[in-house]
């Protein structure tokens, strides 16, 4: 996989390997809410997705109920799921973030529930593989998650308001 340059582009994150291929890992303590990178990738439209290859596909993030955003070839194609995450994503002034959403140590790391950027339309499904305790065993949409996961991702803000918002 060809990924940009970390080392130059973000001093406190590193690429390694991971329980699921490469992820991504911190060099530094990252606090709650803090800003840890740019999502960056080419917006693609829904009806571009289809001819998308499955390995492509499978990391575009939700945009808006039209769009997704391929980080091919971006950190943001490596940062990997967990049922039990670390960070979530925020749209802020058209452009996707990864937050953190508790401390986050030296050498984690970084997580996201890939659920929370699926919303009610979408029908992609994934076997997880996180490890957690909390595993869900499938990835999939956040409706179709546990009600008490949903309270907890609402009321927590670490679902972004535009997947709510898709019907």
């Amino acid at each position: 996989m060809k990924v940009m340059n970390i080392h130059t582009k973000y001093k406190d994150l590193f690429i390694k390997k991971s329980r699921n291929g490469n992820g991504v890992f911190t060099k530094r303590e990252f606090k709650p809410k803090e800003t840890i990178l740019e999502l960056k990738g080419k917006l693609i439209t829904c009806y571009e997705d289809d001819n998308l290859d499955e390995k492509t596909r499978s990391n575009t993030i939700r945009y808006d109920s039209e769009m997704f955003l391929s980080p091919k070839g971006e950190l943001g194609e490596i940062v990997n799921h967990s049922c039990d995450p670390n960070s979530k994503i925020v749209k802020r002034n058209k452009k996707l973030f990864l937050i953190s959403i508790k401390t986050i140590g030296v050498g984690k790391e970084l997580l996201f529930d890939y659920s929370t950027v699926l919303a009610s339309d979408d029908i992609w499904t994934m076997r997880c593989n996180c490890g957690s305790k909390n595993c869900r065993k499938i990835i999939k949409s956040f409706n179709k998650l546990p009600k008490k996961i949903q309270s907890y991702y609402v009321n927590n803000k670490i679902i972004p308001k535009y997947i709510l918002d898709i019907k």
